[in-house]
């Protein structure tokens, strides 16, 4: 079935659609579920729309999704010596502080207007948040560390492996005291008052590592067509037995969607994610060929900025939905408005991506 399928040279080492794909679904994915963020229904979020989104869209096919596609983005990449990772990698984390502190303001400003003390909660909580982006930084100066070290891929992969093992036993904790809590919190599940790590090194280090691996895999597959046309129907198959079973049993990142179950995942949840991750890529490869140009040209272009257009997002959803609708005017719209509300953010924070000053950003 394989034979002949790899060679021992990299053959495939041109732009891969299938993860142009599969990022742009996950940043669609994040910016609907962040235009929620603020004006969750609690009951909607039990079942329907809202759980779907949250729980299936926006937690199992879009950060996971997201994580992978940035490894085999690492496998693929000219520039991966241990410096230029590590520049990469502080810039990201900065980055990601930075637009904490953005995206808390309007928080501070309605708690100062006497809209609610939730409004300073919600203030130290964000500008504390650890987000995708400081993950992504840690991520890549770890990934510097190990190219210093020359570890191969499958090395990377299993150290990916340890680091979610031991997320597992070590998440929801509390370390004793403020200062411990915010020194461990980048690399442990810790949620503890406005102290919150959403993902912690060790529980979503697995999603790079895999990606990483996976990308050097394909780096040398003579068939590309053929690899996905088996990966395809075993990861469906795979992806939704395991999410029918976690979902009705309402067990592993299912257990209870009020708790940090998704945030901090055990090594099994993150399989089923990793299974997910390669079902859309895979879908990808088969489905951009046949679509338009302007699409194809879309989805390449909304890749390459995915960065800067998560960057420019937060701001439109914490100053309009979190600021203006929730805070301001308390408003409860429809699901369908919100999803237009989110679509309209991401064209325009896609069109902003790529105009001064936003196209300056390079991170």
């Amino acid at each position: 079935m394989f034979a002949g399928l790899f060679s021992k040279e990299e053959v495939n080492t041109g732009r891969q659609w299938s993860f142009d794909f599969a990022k742009f679904i996950a940043i669609v994915g994040m910016v609907l579920v962040h235009t929620f963020i603020y004006i969750w229904d609690e009951d909607g979020l039990e079942q329907g729309f809202q759980y779907r989104l949250n729980n299936i869209y926006g937690g199992v096919l879009a950060a996971p999704v997201f994580m992978f596609a940035m490894g085999v983005g690492v496998a693929y990449s000219r520039r991966t010596d241990g410096r230029t990772m590590f520049l990469r990698g502080i810039k990201l984390f900065v980055a990601g502080y930075l637009i904490n502190a953005v995206r808390c303001l309007p928080q501070l400003l309605l708690w100062k207007a006497g809209y609610g003390e939730q409004h300073y909660d919600w203030f130290v909580e964000e500008i504390n948040l650890f987000d995708i982006l400081p993950f992504a930084g840690i991520a890549f100066m770890l990934f510097a560390l190990l190219r210093w070290m020359k570890a191969s891929p499958t090395v990377i992969l299993l150290v990916g492996l340890a680091l979610s093992v031991f997320g597992t036993f070590v998440r929801s904790i509390d370390m004793g005291s403020t200062a411990l809590n915010m020194l461990c919190y980048p690399f442990i599940g810790i949620h503890v008052g406005e102290i919150w790590s959403s993902f912690p090194l060790a529980n979503w280090f697995i999603f790079v590592a895999a990606g990483y691996w996976f990308g050097k895999l394909i780096r040398r597959c003579n068939d590309m067509d053929y690899l996905f046309a088996l990966l395809v129907p075993a990861t469906g198959f795979i992806f939704t037995v395991c999410m029918i079973y976690l979902t009705t049993h309402e067990t592993g990142m299912f257990s209870d969607i009020n708790d940090d179950y998704f945030y901090y995942l055990t090594p099994f949840d993150s399989f089923v994610c990793i299974m997910g991750a390669i079902l859309v890529a895979g879908i990808g490869h088969f489905l951009m060929p046949h679509e338009p140009q302007v699409i194809q040209q879309e989805v390449k272009q909304v890749s390459s900025d995915v960065t800067r257009i998560y960057l420019i997002h937060w701001v439109f959803v914490c100053y309009l939905v979190g600021g203006i609708m929730d805070g301001v005017f308390d408003l409860y719209p429809s699901d369908i408005l919100l999803v237009l509300v989110g679509l309209a953010i991401l064209v325009v924070s896609a069109w902003l991506a790529q105009r001064e000053p936003f196209s300056r950003i390079k991170i």
